[in-house]
């Protein structure tokens, strides 16, 4: 059976205190080492986080713009599917007109007949009854 042992905080902490004191440790004989000036070195060191800045800032604007880009088509896409829909709707609502249109003609129609039917049981009855 694996036991595990339970860390205090103490110790992560303690364990990040050596990580950075070996860090700066070893750029402090890094210095003392380097061949070149501390003139030299700074201006390296310099050139080097501004070369890292522009990448840093040349990403950015990428980024930037492909979010841009992205934010445009998903507009274009929303554009799209809105006409679409609207198409549909007012495609479904002509053919309903035109249902309901043809449906009251028919029952015009219907009406009209009924009405003749019935002009002519009246005429032939008001016929039968005088005869």
């Amino acid at each position: 059976m694996k036991m595990m042992w339970k860390k205090d905080p103490t110790d992560y902490t303690t364990i990040a205190l050596s990580v950075l004191a070996g860090a700066a440790a070893g750029l402090a004989v890094g210095l003392l080492m380097a061949p070149k000036s501390g003139e030299e070195l700074r201006a390296d060191i310099g050139t080097a986080v501004d070369d890292y800045m522009e990448s840093a800032r040349q990403k950015a604007d990428d980024l930037r713009e492909s979010a841009s880009d992205l934010a445009h088509r998903g507009m274009d896409e929303v554009r799209r599917a809105k006409d679409t829909v609207t198409e549909k709707i007012t495609e479904a609502a002509d053919r309903g007109e035109k249902e309901s249109l043809r449906a009251l003609d028919d029952a015009t129609s219907a009406a009209k007949s009924g009405a003749r039917k019935g002009q002519e049981t009246a005429a032939a009855a008001r016929a039968g009854t005088r005869g």
